[in-house]
């Protein structure tokens, strides 16, 4: 009986955790900028809006007939 409470208290402590943590994300603000300086390489684009940015870089391609372009993602405040 002990036990399944004590693992019962924990499992709600660690989901209130996430909980907590999930929406700090979402309140986070987003920005993204166009880094035109690479070709885009998945490893040179990441790479780059890391050190630039403190981001996560990716390539992407807006419509079909684009080329790829590397888009740096990074919490506005920085």
């Amino acid at each position: 009986m002990t036990k399944s409470i004590i693992s019962a208290f924990f499992i709600i402590l660690i989901l209130g955790m996430m909980v907590n943590e999930i929406e700090g994300q979402q309140q986070q603000q987003r920005c993204e900028e166009a880094l035109t300086e690479i070709d885009c390489g998945a490893g040179n684009c990441n790479a780059l809006c890391l050190q630039k940015r403190k981001g996560l870089g990716r390539c992407v391609q807006r419509t079909p007939c684009d080329k790829l372009k590397c888009m740096c993602y990074y919490p506005c405040s920085s």
